[in-house]
């Protein structure tokens, strides 16, 4: 059975002797003056082809994975975007046309309603009209016979009164010629 431990105490060592070489750089850098050890690592010219191989290795990678999952994630919320857009506008316009046609319809109740209605006052004027003019000639005929009657009765007085006045004046003359001549004279 192997000891766990010597292989952590060998990756321990291992781990040692990379930081005893990079301090072994980082010695060396500062022997140098300090400036190499100073550089930034995108700007070290030490580091560009891995720094290339990793630029397009991670290109790669989210180039595969916006192609593949993002861009047809997208695709599919615009095309369904557009669909329901669209079927919208459809509806829309078909709403639009039923409304056009509702109101159409409704002008034209609105019409034939108005007609109707003129034409049921005219009827109702026109009997009206009637009904006062045959009313009318009614009242008058009335009046036209009271008039007669009264005009007979004026005319049956007035006969009467005059068929009186002879008598009158005879009596009234006599009584003048009393009152002027005395009865004894």
């Amino acid at each position: 059975m192997a000891d766990p431990h010597a292989s952590d105490a060998g990756a321990v060592d291992a781990a040692h002797a990379v930081d005893g070489a990079h301090g072994a750089d980082a010695a060396a850098a500062a022997a140098h003056g300090g400036e190499h050890a100073a550089t930034f690592p995108p700007f070290d010219q030490s580091l560009f082809s891995s720094q290339l191989i990793w630029f397009a290795i991670t290109f790669a990678a989210l180039y595969f994975v916006v192609s593949r999952f993002i861009i047809p994630n997208v695709s599919t919320v615009q095309a369904k975007r557009a669909g329901t857009i669209s079927s919208d506008l459809d509806a829309a316009a078909l709403k639009s046309a039923k409304a056009e046609e509702a109101r159409t319809a409704m002008e034209k109740a609105t019409a034939k309603a108005r007609a109707d209605a003129r034409a049921t006052v005219d009827a109702a004027r026109a009997e009206v009209v009637a009904k006062l003019t045959v009313e009318q000639e009614q009242a008058e005929a009335r009046l036209a016979e009271r008039i007669g009657a009264a005009e007979a009765k004026v005319t049956a007085a007035r006969t009467t009164a005059l068929a009186e006045v002879p008598g009158m004046a005879d009596a009234l003359a006599r009584d003048i010629a009393a009152k002027l001549v005395p009865a004894n004279a």
